[in-house]
């Protein structure tokens, strides 16, 4: 278990999802601690808890029609975040399709 911060993209993607679902109380990333992040081969899953409540109990949130480009990815990646018992529980980021992605934060930027 870890207390780190969240990287610059996950923090990033965290923004996003804090500004498209502030209305149901979704987490600026202030409010979001590290326990755990590990590399798939595809992306890397973030195990994360805040103690802010989201008015859903169960589900998953994604950035919707945005996505992350990033130098090396050729298709670019997703990001969705699991909820469970209306609290943020993990991080995934993984490229679309066959690509891999080694986690290493290369130039990037969500559009």
């Amino acid at each position: 278990m870890t207390d780190e911060r969240l990287s610059e993209l996950e923090a990033a993607v965290f923004r996003a999802l804090h500004e498209a679902h502030r209305e149901i109380g979704f987490p600026s990333p202030s409010k979001v601690h590290v326990l755990a992040r590990r590399n798939t081969g595809a992306g890397r899953v973030v195990d994360v808890e805040s103690e802010e409540r989201i008015k859903i109990a169960d589900g998953f949130l994604d950035l919707g029609e945005r996505y992350i480009e990033m130098l090396g990815v050729p298709n670019g990646l997703m990001a969705v975040v699991a909820i469970e018992h209306g609290r943020v529980l993990q991080l995934e980021i993984a490229a679309f399709g066959d690509q891999c992605w080694d986690g290493v934060e290369r130039e990037w930027r969500l559009v």
